[in-house]
């Protein structure tokens, strides 16, 4: 009982402070990602933005594949049919912005049906129905989807002072863009993924499966199944 209020406690300050991100990165144009002058963001003032960007595209990945994991989890099959047509017209888009965005509205959608079965009242219930294979889909999908916002969230923190770091060097204004993309990226998926990050201590209960503890712990390996 004790572990799972500390992982309820955990989660909920996450998403709380995942999602002050975001207002940020809207007044400030992607500027000041982090909110201030924190360790975090005198750390990235001297980083690697070429390892910031590789970093931001690794976490995208990891929510992308995690939010599309859940869904095949808790969804029907007549239900991820539409889901499944819009991420293969986001897949298939050739210009890197558009489909950036087209990605985002894909993850919008999936999120939005995801928190619709979430606050299902039998959502625990439908959960001890399901066979080991997508218990452990859905455990698994659960822990990626947090250890993905985990590492959003220590980018946001660091996005701030990398963006000055490089607005204030000529030499390294070429890499400007790419980071900002990135930055905005990251604060696209901080907002979105914080509107369901509150419902996973649920499921992590449900299927036995703790939360990661950092954003530098492994991700687990899982193996597709077929909604119902």
């Amino acid at each position: 009982m004790l572990n799972s209020q500390k992982t309820k406690l955990f989660i909920a300050l996450l998403a709380i402070s995942a999602a002050s991100y975001a207002p940020h990165a809207m007044s400030f144009g992607l500027g000041d990602l982090g909110g201030g002058s924190t360790a975090s963001t005198s750390t990235a003032a001297a980083g690697d933005p070429d390892a910031f960007v590789k970093s931001a595209k690794s976490a995208e990945s990891l929510m992308n594949d995690s939010v599309t994991n859940l869904a095949n989890a808790l969804l029907s099959k007549k239900d991820s049919a539409g889901l499944a047509a819009q991420q293969k017209a986001a897949n298939e888009t050739t210009d890197a912005k558009d489909k950036g965005a087209k990605q985002l509205e894909v993850n919008k959608s999936k999120e939005a049906a995801i928190n619709e079965a979430l606050n299902n009242a039998n959502l625990k219930n439908d959960i001890k129905k399901m066979d080991s294979k997508h218990k452990t889909l859905l455990g698994a999908s659960a822990y990626n989807f947090m250890l993905a916002l985990l590492q959003d969230q220590t980018l946001a923190e660091q996005a701030g002072g990398l963006i000055s770091s490089l607005s204030g060097n000529p030499m390294n204004l070429g890499k400007l863009g790419g980071v900002k993309d990135a930055a905005s990226s990251v604060s696209n998926q901080i907002s979105s993924a914080s509107k369901i990050a509150t419902k996973m201590p649920d499921i992590f209960s449900a299927v036995g499966v703790k939360a990661p503890e950092s954003k530098d712990d492994k991700p687990k390996q899982i193996a597709q199944v077929s909604g119902d």
